[in-house]
């Protein structure tokens, strides 16, 4: 049995109800297919790519936008255009997982018998993945636009220039980087999530750290590391920094419990409806921006029972968080009304 790859294949677009090569395929321009692409190498098209299914077992690069039902990719895969996927969008996927699925989604085997691989991969393709061999990381996303997409499953980093738009991501292997998040469901990273903005979960984040530059406001939060955002932290269960500190712009608020290794710090009030602890030779501090005149109505911290280690901010029992959503509303109010009122000064000096 010879080991030489196949040889690529070459177009300047295509058109076509369904597509499959063992080896690399170069498309100069759009790819469009109406059913099911099946690549068994590295796939590089110079254009758009529209198809109902897309697998692909080495990297997959586009030069403009995605816009499939199912994505799956064997390696990395970079965009320079936006993603839409209807439903999974998965990477890292090995040729093995990907030839069953494959078989699967037939029906039926084929007529002289042979296993899907065979028509999957030339072997100097396998070697290839099986030594991890490519360029860009193994099982990473990288794209210029947004991804948005039903479920999302990434054995790499995944790093984005726009907004992640996803209903779960199931896993990211390595790092996550948005320019903002919002998903639906629950998020799961092993390494660090960055946002240039917000991030809006309505389920559970789990990670290794978070880093937010904007507002936070999640289901619940669970880091190894440490939790910051430049604005509020705001969650409906528990907020925890299992080694590390949760360090807030201006607020944190939760209907349960805040929990850091380290220290906790909110630049104004800190709210745990069911309680508040941090590290034992650690501490609490609030209002750490605000007046101490200010203290009682924008820098207290509240739970049910007064915690150790406070050292700034007044504590306060019982606040509960629709007390902070109240007071948010009241300053978001009070900042309409403050630029008219500094124009009319100005006006009448």
């Amino acid at each position: 049995m010879t080991t030489s790859a196949p040889a690529p294949f070459l177009a300047k677009k295509l058109k076509r109800k369904q597509f499959a090569s063992t080896g690399d395929a170069h498309i100069q321009g759009d790819l469009q297919i109406t059913n099911q692409v099946i690549i068994g190498g590295d796939l590089l098209v110079d254009g758009n790519l529209e198809a109902e299914e897309v697998f692909c077992l080495g990297k997959l690069t586009v030069t403009g936008d995605i816009k499939v039902q199912s994505l799956y990719v064997g390696q990395a895969l970079d965009c320079a255009g936006d993603i839409e996927v209807e439903f999974l969008l998965k990477t890292g996927c090995n040729a093995e997982w990907m030839a069953r699925l494959l078989e699967l989604d037939q029906a039926k085997p084929a007529k002289d018998g042979s296993a899907y691989m065979d028509k999957l991969v030339h072997p100097a393709i396998l070697k290839r993945d099986a030594h991890h061999e490519t360029f860009g990381g193994y099982g990473d996303i990288q794209v210029l636009g947004y991804l948005s997409c039903d479920v999302l499953d990434c054995h790499g980093n995944l790093q984005l220039d726009d907004v992640l738009d996803v209903a779960e991501v199931q896993y990211v292997g390595g790092h996550l980087s948005a320019i903002a998040i919002a998903v639906d469901g629950d998020v799961n990273v092993k390494g660090e999530v960055f946002s240039e903005t917000d991030i809006a979960i309505n389920g559970g984040l789990f990670a290794g750290e978070v880093i937010c530059q904007g507002n936070l406001n999640v289901g619940s939060v669970h880091s190894h590391g440490d939790i910051s955002a430049w604005g509020t932290i705001r969650a409906v269960g528990q907020i925890t920094s299992l080694n590390g500190e949760i360090h807030s712009g201006r607020w944190i608020a939760t209907k349960g419990t805040v929990y850091a290794a380290k220290y906790i710090k909110a630049g104004e009030a800190l709210v745990a409806e069911k309680g508040i602890t941090c590290g034992a030779d650690y501490g609490i501090l609030a209002a750490t921006t605000v007046k101490r005149s200010l203290w009682e109505s924008r820098g207290f911290v509240s739970a049910p029972t007064k915690p150790k280690l406070i050292l700034s901010g007044k504590f306060i029992e019982d606040k509960k968080l629709k007390h902070i959503d109240a007071l948010e509303k009241k300053r978001d109010w009070e900042l309409d009304w403050e630029v008219p009122r500094r124009l009319q000064r100005d006006m009448v000096g």
